[in-house]
């Protein structure tokens, strides 16, 4: 939202614009940043046009020496209605810029050469587009800088506004705070302007129009606007188009109130408001056509669609140069409908903006008025009569706060006339009661309901910064959550193995999830997704982590480790974690050349789980999205939990990544039900001993894992079984690959003989050797 000072001061002195900033901050409306729309404008001083002639070599250009009071100038342009006497905006070459910043430049046209250029309203930022070039209509003197001759010194305030605060999207709503925040008065229009009501026949035939005001203006012309309002208007980031348009723009950034103007003639003698039933075209001011779903709130004469209620008005209803006579609209739209409206038909404007957030049904006759005396006084015309339909009033609401529980929360007790000059000042009525006030509340604030928001009006207008800091309330244990303490519990353990947590959306790209065949699930598919890369709600969180991954990327960082704890949506919603890195295994490392690749990220996967005492089966299984033979699935219990495995080629394609790319992600709320409690176990204080046993195990007849699982429950006395060397090439059977595996003997009760192991270690082999598909290559 865009403040002008100038503007404000009509209302209340602003002062200092740092504590202006500071002050707005601290009521909940922060200036993010402080703008002067007009400081590229430089060296555009005011000159006189001293002789005129059509160029030499072309007709349709004319030739002007100008003088700015330094000197004669010479300057070319299409404008034929400049004349000798004229006084115009001028900029001298290399010397000048416009509002965009582009320096005036010397040009050769058919033989003359110029030396500067004169300004039109378009390059000095007061108008969207020129017919020609600027000329003052009263005289001024030469040589005066134009910034200075049209007030163009503007400052404007970027206030962030918080959408449970559709009061401050004016420069009333901002101006009243600042009266609460300083306990000084600010001034509100009050147009002197009367008027009676007509008999024009408004209808309304849905809900969601809580009212609507139309006034009848006649004998109007349809000009530009005078230079003060286009000023102003610019400063702000709105275009002008007509002075009939721009009074309503203008009375909208000043009461915060949409107001829309319709050529009455354009109309068929009334106004019915009505839902769309769906499959109406409808043609907005933006020249686009739009097909309805049905639900949206229309502006109709009976017959044809003027506009869609809230949102914009229609093309063929609109104010033009032939315009005589006008109705203006001044209505309140339902907040949720005119939200859904803008998002089903992707159309968003300075008026749904303010709709969609709530906007006062109590002040639309104080708009109508200041509209109908700027339109007579800009514009010319006089009112014809209104007419008024409110079928339900909406009355202010009455609440009660107790002294007690302000106290309470104040962690003080506030001087009672404080709190009632604050409350008076934000427009909050209040009579006092034995133990506390009846406020009763402004339509203006929506988001006043109960008597903690007054609570919080208070504190924030007395200041937050100076509340005692003291604890108000008795210390309040909550209970153990086990649920949140296991998740809690993964996101250390996965930062400390060097993994850093993302936070997505819920939302996934159709076009990615193609890329996963049918290994996840299909998302579902939302009704009025914000765009059509976020149109399903995610089956995985996947996804989205290789989309920050690949951002990282491009942008220099390409050793990345992320994880992510978040819902994903199927049948059911469910809890998952998910990993993903790429690049260097210890980038800080510079002995250390290694790159991620999938045993290590699988050993990083096993080591985090491992702490809390989970160990999983991993098994090969070709999935879409996936390299062929280096991914699987991860199982605990015999029950599937989970995925892992190397993103293939078409994937990385995609996300233009180049560098491999592994994954995993697993149900958390599977392996959490199946936490078991930590238990001691005694260890061995007696030797142990180890034999290698090496194979050829032929390739997809028996997994690796069938061997340490068959070695392990071979004996008793085996603690640990693991590979030590795998290796195909010579001297290996075609199709068939030799494994070694260390086994590893111990016992708790004693040291073991060698026959103990001998014998353990036999009963081994003969397990190995009965197994198709193995050949025992060596014992050691």
């Amino acid at each position: 939202m865009k403040i002008s000072i100038e503007w404000l001061n009509d209302f209340i002195d602003t002062g200092d614009l740092e504590r202006l900033a500071e002050d707005l901050t601290l009521s909940g409306s922060e200036v993010e940043e402080i703008e002067r729309p007009f400081e590229k404008i430089k060296g555009v001083f005011s000159a006189k046009v001293v002789e005129r002639k059509i160029h030499p070599n072309a007709d349709n250009l004319i030739v002007c020496k100008v003088d700015d009071g330094k000197g004669l100038h010479t300057i070319i342009t299409s404008d034929k209605t400049v004349s000798e006497g004229d006084l115009i905006a001028f900029g001298s070459c290399l010397n000048a810029s416009d509002v965009n910043g582009h320096i005036v430049e010397s040009l050769e046209i058919r033989g003359i050469k110029t030396d500067g250029m004169a300004f039109s309203l378009q390059e000095l930022g007061l108008e969207a587009h020129s017919e020609g070039i600027f000329k003052f209509e009263k005289p001024v003197e030469i040589g005066i800088d134009v910034k200075k001759l049209l007030e163009l010194e503007q400052i404007v305030f970027e206030l962030e506004i918080t959408p449970n605060r559709p009061d401050c999207l004016s420069h009333i709503g901002i101006a009243r705070e600042l009266s609460a925040v300083r306990r000084s008065s600010f001034k509100i229009p009050k147009p002197s302007i009367d008027f009676h009501k007509g008999d024009f026949p408004v209808f309304i035939e849905t809900d969601k129009c809580l009212r609507y005001m139309a006034l009848k203006i006649s004998g109007v012309t349809v000009k530009d606007s005078p230079l003060w309002l286009k000023r102003r208007l610019s400063s702000v980031g709105l275009r002008a188009i007509n002075n009939v348009t721009d009074i309503t723009n203008y009375v909208m950034m000043e009461f915060g109130h949409p107001v829309h103007a319709f050529d009455l003639e354009k109309i068929n003698s009334r106004i019915v408001v009505k839902d769309a039933k769906g499959g109406e075209k409808f043609v907005a001011l933006n020249s686009k056509e739009y097909t309805l779903n049905g639900g949206e709130t229309l502006i109709t004469d009976g017959e044809n669609v003027l506009a869609l209620g809230g949102v914009m008005g229609g093309k063929y209803s609109g104010i033009s140069q032939e315009t005589k006579d006008i109705l203006i609209e001044v209505a309140t739209f339902d907040p949720v409908n005119t939200r859904k409206t803008s998002r089903k038909i992707n159309l968003s404007t300075d008026a749904s903006y303010r709709f969609e957030r709530g906007v006062d049904p109590n002040d639309t006759l104080d708009v109508a008025k200041r509209i109908a005396e700027m339109v007579i006084s800009i514009s010319g015309g006089k009112v014809d009569g209104f007419v008024d339909v409110y079928p339900t009033v909406i009355k202010p609401k009455k609440i009660f706060i107790s002294s007690e529980k302000l106290s309470s929360y104040m962690s003080f007790t506030p001087d009672e006339n404080e709190v009632e000059e604050i409350f008076d000042y934000l427009g909050i009525k209040t009579s006092r009661k034995d133990n506390g006030w009846e406020c009763i509340i402004p339509t203006f604030r929506q988001d006043i309901n109960q008597d903690v928001d007054l609570v919080e009006e208070f504190a924030r207008i007395h200041g937050l910064d100076t509340i005692p800091s003291v604890m108000s309330m008795p210390f309040v244990k909550g209970e153990s959550n086990p649920w949140w303490e296991f998740k809690n519990k993964l996101r250390i353990l996965s930062t400390s193995c060097g993994y850093f947590e993302n936070v997505n959306y819920s939302f996934s790209n159709p076009k990615v999830e193609g890329l996963f065949g049918d290994t996840f699930k299909s998302g579902i598919k939302l009704l009025n997704p914000v765009s059509p890369e976020m149109s399903l709600m995610r089956s995985s969180l996947i996804f989205n982590l290789i989309d920050s991954l690949s951002y990282n990327i491009k942008h220099q960082e390409n050793d990345v480790k992320f994880f992510e704890i978040g819902k994903t949506f199927e049948e059911k919603e469910e809890e998952r974690i998910a990993f993903a890195t790429t690049g260097a295994v210890s980038p800080f490392d510079y002995t250390d050349k290694r790159s991620q690749d999938l045993l290590i990220f699988k050993g990083e996967i096993e080591s985090i789980f491992k702490n809390i005492h989970i160990d999983f089966e991993f098994s090969n299984e070709n999935m879409a999205g996936f390299e062929n033979g280096r991914c699987g699935r991860i199982s605990l219990n015999g029950k599937k939990v989970g995925i892992i495995g190397q993103i293939n080629r078409k994937v990385n394609e995609f996300f233009d990544v180049d560098t491999p790319i592994y994954v995993a992600e697993l149900k958390i709320e599977e392996i959490f039900k199946n936490l078991r409690p930590s238990r001691y176990e005694s260890y061995s204080q007696y030797p142990s001993s180890f034999k290698d046993l090496s194979m050829f195990v032929k390739k997809g007849e028996i997994k690796a894992e069938d061997i340490i699982k068959t070695a392990r429950d071979s004996s008793k006395y085996v603690q640990d079984v693991r590979v030590v060397d795998l290796y195909t090439g010579k001297g290996v059977p075609q199709n068939s690959y030799s494994i070694t595996i260390r086994v590893t003997y111990n016992s708790v009760e004693k040291t073991l003989s060698d026959q103990e192991i001998d014998s353990a270690f036999s009963k081994l082999m003969e397990l190995i050797e009965s197994k198709t598909g193995i050949t025992l290559r060596k014992v050691r």
